[in-house]
């Protein structure tokens, strides 16, 4: 590990109360929003790869934007403009399908792709340690509330926790067994088929949801040896389309209807099915999803080929991020809620504002 790396993750360590990634962080969820509006269409060079994962920094001033052939670029937030390369790519490498920022650091970027590769930067000197799970295409990433653990999810359907100062394997929940031992297939047990999101709790250290393919929402406590606590039974997820607030799950299926959906986090039970605009032949479809606040959700995919702000307790649409018929693969939502950035293929990066 590079001597950079090792202090950025040795400064995350010491981050807390004063630490410059709680600027501007923080929601205020009495604000009324009544729009969104673009404020940038970034062009980059990477664009005729497309785009795959989005993440903004904690404090929401610079934006990480993965790419189909690897390539990871830090877009400035503030002027639209691109920042910094951290890995131009190469036609060996395959999707960043996943990325997420040490939430107590804005120079600590972690970046798993669909060929198995994660690797970690430090954003300042762009060096990286990276490391392979061998066989897997991974899918999600994301890290605990305190940044001490993240977590890996994709095609063997097993899930990885990491420390995060060691890059070590912790611990790996295992997807079942089902083509030798049936009865290692349980509500409880793990997803039976590969998966494509997984989210930790905002507010709880050692709680996260997983789902994909298989229909289902697993609810997992990282204490645990091997089984999930609750199960939500339905969504069929195909991208970054799990979040949690409160308690509140938030999912966007790849369905032709009812596709963005409501759920209650103690009692795995649908809430409410959310409207979301879609021509009557062309369905919903939804790839990605997050809430922006207590009441605003974002969510977009293949169907509309646009990203729509819904308010969820007036059914208002607030606006729409239009990719131009291309399809919406990636989203991300500053933690103040008002800033989002939407792209997916052909690149069409878009960065836009709730107000």
């Amino acid at each position: 590990m590079s001597r950079r790396i090792k202090e950025a993750i040795l400064l995350s360590k010491e981050l807390g109360s004063s630490d410059e990634s709680s600027e501007g962080s923080e929601e205020d969820e009495d604000v009324q929003l009544s729009g969104l509006y673009v404020r940038y269409h970034v062009p980059l060079s990477k664009d005729f790869h497309s785009i795959y994962s989005l993440h903004f920094s904690p404090n929401g001033k610079q934006l990480a934007v993965g790419f189909g052939n690897g390539a990871i670029q830090i877009v400035n937030i503030e002027t639209g403009a691109l920042k910094s390369a951290l890995y131009s790519g190469h036609r060996t490498r395959q999707a960043v399908t996943a990325m997420s920022y040490h939430p107590l650091s804005n120079k600590l970027l972690v970046a798993a792709g669909a060929d198995g590769i994660i690797s970690i930067f430090d954003i300042e000197s762009t060096n990286a340690l990276s490391f392979s799970e061998n066989g897997n295409e991974i899918n999600a990433l994301d890290f605990c509330l305190d940044g001490s653990v993240y977590a890996t999810a994709g095609k063997d359907r097993h899930i990885r926790l990491y420390d995060s100062h060691t890059n070590e394997i912790l611990h790996i929940l295992e997807g079942p067994d089902i083509m030798n031992n049936s009865d290692d297939l349980t509500l409880t047990s793990g997803h039976s088929r590969r998966i494509f999101a997984l989210k930790f709790h905002p507010n709880e250290y050692h709680i996260f949801l997983t789902g994909g393919w298989d229909n289902s929402i697993k609810i997992w406590d990282k204490r645990m040896a091997k089984e999930a606590r609750r199960v939500i039974n339905g969504p069929h997820i195909c991208g970054p389309s799990i979040d949690i607030k409160d308690n509140k799950v938030l999912t966007g299926s790849w369905v032709a209807r009812n596709a963005l959906q409501l759920w209650d986090y103690r009692s795995a039970q649908l809430e409410k099915n959310i409207p979301f605009p879609a021509r009557l032949f062309n369905g919903e479809f939804i790839y990605a999803a997050k809430f922006c606040n207590k009441n605003v959700v974002i969510a977009g995919g293949s169907g509309t080929y646009s990203a729509c702000a819904v308010d969820y307790k007036t059914d208002k649409i607030l606006g729409e991020v239009s990719l131009l018929n291309k399809t919406v693969q990636t989203l991300d939502v500053t933690r103040c809620g008002k800033l989002v950035a939407v792209a997916g293929v052909g690149g069409n990066l878009h960065i836009a504002e709730l107000c």
